[in-house]
C-alpha cells in the first residue's frame, strides 16, 4: 500500500516532480561539464604530443650547432634522445607569405598528413594546413631567401599539421617581411645544404611517461633547461674568448657574431602554453556558477516539499494512528525526493560529460591546430559529488522538514495545523503610509512577515538567477573594454624597436637616422630584456618583461604607470621597479 500511495504522489503532483527533476539535472550538468572539459582538453593534448613524440626542449643557435655543441649536448645528464635539424626563414616569391621551413624529422616532434604527403626529395615541399586555401597540392612555388636550402623551386607535395605550433595565428616572429611568420613548412633533410645544424630537439628520462600539463612535468622541464642553459652559456663564453684570441693573433679588428644559445621548453610555445591555461581556467567555472544551480535546487526543494508534507499531513496522522512507523510514513517522502535526485543526476550526467564539454572545448579549439578531434573522458569523482550534493539538496532536506511532522502525536496530526498567529509589523506603525495602500497590499505585507521561510527562499532563488545572469553580462563587458584602457590609456606606443647587440656601426646609425625622421612622433631609448619567474608550487613559469628608461621622466608618454584600483600614479624609484 505504501509503494503504491508513492507511486500516485509522484503522478498527483508530476509537475512539481519534473521541476525538481530539472534543477537537479541544471545543477549536474553544468558541473559534471565543466569539470570534465579542462581534463578533456588535456587529455587530447596530452595524446597528440605522445603520438607526434614532441620535443622537450628545442637548443637553437645564432651561428648553428657545431660538433663541439653536439659533443656538449650528448653529454649532458638525463637525455633520453636528441635529434638534429635545419630550419630556414623565407618568403614566397609574388606573395606576402613568409615561412619557417624546417627538415623532416624522423623521430621527435613528428607532422600529422592532412592532405598529400610528406616530402621525399629536394625539390618537394609541405606547407601548414593553414595555408591550404593560399596554395594547392602539385604548385610550383619559389623561395626568394635560399641560404641554407640546395634550391629556391619547390613543389608542393602535401599539407600538414605541425606538433610545435599549436597557435592559428601567433606562429612566430622572424626578420623577413613585417616580422611574423604566416607558416610553417617542412622539406626532407637532402634539401638543406649547411655546414652546422640549426636546431636540436631533446627529450628527457625524468619526464618520460609524464602528463605534459602536470605540475611535476612543468617543474622538471624547467630544471632541466635551466641547467643545459647554463651549460650553454659556459661553452658560449669559451668559444668568445677563443675567438678574441683567435683575432688577437691574427691582427684582425672586425665585428664578428658572439656564440648565443637559446633553450626553449614547451611553456615558450605560445600555442602551448595558452593551451593548457585556458583547460584549468575552464574548471574554475565550476567553483562557481554550480554552486549557484544547486543553492537553487535546494531552496526550490526546501519549499515543494514543506508544501507537500503540509498537503499529506492528514495521511500521516492516518498512517501513524495505524500503528505505521516513522520510517515506513516517511518512503513516500523519500522515494519522491530521492528518486528525482537520481533521476536529475543521470540526466545531467548523460550532457555533461558529452554536451557541454564537447561546445567548450570546440570554442577554445576554435584558434588551436589541434582542431576538432577532441576526446570525452569518463571520471567518477564529478558524478560521486553531483550525486553526494543532489541527495543532499533533496533527500535530506525533506527529511528535515518531515522530522517536524513526524514527532507530532497522530491525533494532532488528523486536525488541520492552526494558522500562524498575525502580528503588527513595521509598516503599520508608519500611519500615513499605511492608510495609502490597497487591501491586498497590505495582506501581501503582512504574509511576507507572516512565512519567513517562503520569503526568504523567494529572495533567494531570484537573487541567485539575476546574480548568474549579471555575472554573464560583467564578464562580457568586462572583457570588453580591457584591450582599449590597456593600449590606450597604458601602454601607448605603438612599436618596441629591438637593437642586436652585435649590431654594425652603420645599422646602428641607420636606425638612429630613422628615429629622427619625420614619421616617429617620439622616442624613449630603454634597455629591454626578457626574464622569467618560474612557481614550483604550481609548475606555472611566468615571462617577465623589464624595461629600463634612460630618461625616466619621459617614461609617462609611452607607458602610464598607476594603481590598479584608484589609478593614483607611480613614479620610478631610484633603487626598486614597479611590477
Amino acid at each position: 500500500m505504501l509503494w503504491k500511495d508513492a507511486g500516485q504522489a509522484i503522478l498527483h503532483s508530476l509537475g512539481r516532480y519534473l521541476a525538481i527533476i530539472a534543477l537537479i539535472a541544471l545543477g549536474t550538468f553544468s558541473y559534471v561539464g565543466l569539470k570534465m572539459a579542462g581534463p578533456d582538453m588535456r587529455t587530447t593534448g596530452r595524446d597528440f604530443f605522445t603520438a607526434h613524440h614532441i620535443a622537450d626542449l628545442t637548443v637553437t643557435a645564432n651561428i648553428g650547432l657545431d660538433t663541439q655543441d653536439k659533443q656538449s649536448i650528448s653529454n649532458f645528464y638525463g637525455i633520453k634522445s636528441a635529434e638534429y635539424g635545419y630550419f630556414q626563414d623565407t618568403t614566397v616569391k609574388g606573395t606576402n607569405t613568409t615561412l619557417r621551413i624546417f627538415s623532416a624529422p624522423k623521430q621527435l616532434s613528428s607532422y600529422a598528413v592532412i592532405k598529400g604527403r610528406l616530402p621525399r626529395k629536394q625539390n618537394e615541399i609541405a606547407l601548414s594546413y593553414l595555408l591550404a586555401n593560399n596554395f594547392k597540392l602539385n604548385q610550383q612555388i619559389q623561395l626568394q631567401q635560399a641560404s641554407y636550402l640546395k634550391k629556391r623551386n619547390f613543389k608542393i607535395v602535401g599539407f600538414v599539421k605541425s606538433s610545435e605550433y599549436l597557435d592559428k595565428k601567433q606562429i612566430g616572429q622572424t626578420k623577413l617581411g613585417n616580422g611574423q611568420l604566416t607558416g610553417i613548412a617542412v622539406a626532407d633533410i637532402t634539401a638543406f645544404n649547411s655546414p652546422v645544424h640549426q636546431i636540436c630537439r631533446l627529450t628527457f628520462k625524468n619526464t618520460s611517461g609524464l602528463s605534459p600539463f602536470s605540475k611535476s612535468y612543468r617543474n622538471r622541464s624547467y630544471h632541466n633547461r635551466q641547467r643545459l642553459q647554463k651549460k650553454l652559456d659556459r661553452l658560449a663564453k669559451a668559444k668568445a674568448i677563443k675567438l678574441q684570441r683567435a683575432m688577437q693573433l691574427q691582427n684582425l679588428n672586425r665585428q664578428f657574431a658572439y656564440p648565443h644559445y637559446t633553450v626553449s621548453s614547451r611553456e615558450d610555445n605560445l600555442g602551448y602554453a595558452t593551451y593548457r591555461a585556458d583547460s584549468e581556467k575552464v574548471e574554475i567555472l565550476a567553483s562557481v556558477f554550480p554552486v549557484f544551480l544547486y543553492a537553487v535546487a535546494a531552496l526550490v526543494c526546501l519549499s515543494t516539499m514543506t508544501r507537500f508534507v503540509e498537503e499529506e499531513r492528514i495521511k500521516i496522522g492516518t498512517l501513524k494512528a495505524l500503528g505505521y512507523s516513522n520510517a515506513a510514513v516517511g518512503l513516500k517522502f523519500t522515494l519522491y525526493s530521492t528518486s528525482a535526485a537520481l533521476l536529475g543526476v543521470l540526466l545531467g550526467a548523460c550532457l555533461g560529460y558529452t554536451f557541454l564539454p564537447s561546445m567548450i572545448i570546440k570554442a577554445y579549439l576554435s584558434n588551436s591546430t589541434l582542431g576538432t578531434n577532441f576526446e570525452l573522458n569518463f571520471a567518477w569523482r564529478p558524478l560521486l559529488i553531483s550525486l553526494a550534493v543532489a541527495l543532499g539538496s533533496t533527500t535530506i532536506v525533506t527529511w528535515l522538514t518531515l522530522s517536524t511532522t513526524l514527532r507530532q502525536r497522530p491525533a494532532a496530526l488528523l486536525l488541520p495545523k492552526p494558522p500562524k498567529n498575525g502580528a503588527r509589523i513595521l509598516l503599520e506603525r508608519i500611519t500615513h503610509l499605511w492608510k495609502r495602500l490597497s487591501f491586498s497590499a497590505k495582506v501581501t505585507a503582512r504574509n511576507a512577515v507572516r512565512y519567513k521561510s517562503r520569503m526568504l527562499m523567494t529572495i533567494l532563488g531570484v537573487a541567485g538567477c539575476t546574480g548568474l545572469l549579471v555575472m554573464g553580462f560583467g564578464i562580457r563587458d568586462s572583457l570588453q573594454g580591457i584591450g582599449q584602457i590597456q593600449y590606450n590609456q597604458i601602454e601607448k606606443n605603438d612599436l618596441i624597436a629591438l637593437q642586436q647587440p652585435a649590431a654594425s656601426q652603420s645599422q646602428t646609425h641607420a636606425l638612429q637616422s630613422f628615429l629622427k625622421g619625420s614619421a616617429i612622433k617620439n622616442s624613449l631609448p630603454i634597455h629591454y630584456e626578457q626574464l622569467s619567474k618560474h612557481q614550483s608550487k604550481t609548475g606555472a613559469t611566468q615571462a617577465v618583461t623589464m624595461i629600463v628608461p634612460q630618461k625616466p621622466q619621459d617614461l609617462r608618454q609611452f607607458i602610464n604607470l598607476r594603481q590598479r584600483s584608484n589609478h593614483q600614479q607611480l613614479t620610478l624609484p631610484k633603487n626598486g621597479a614597479v611590477i
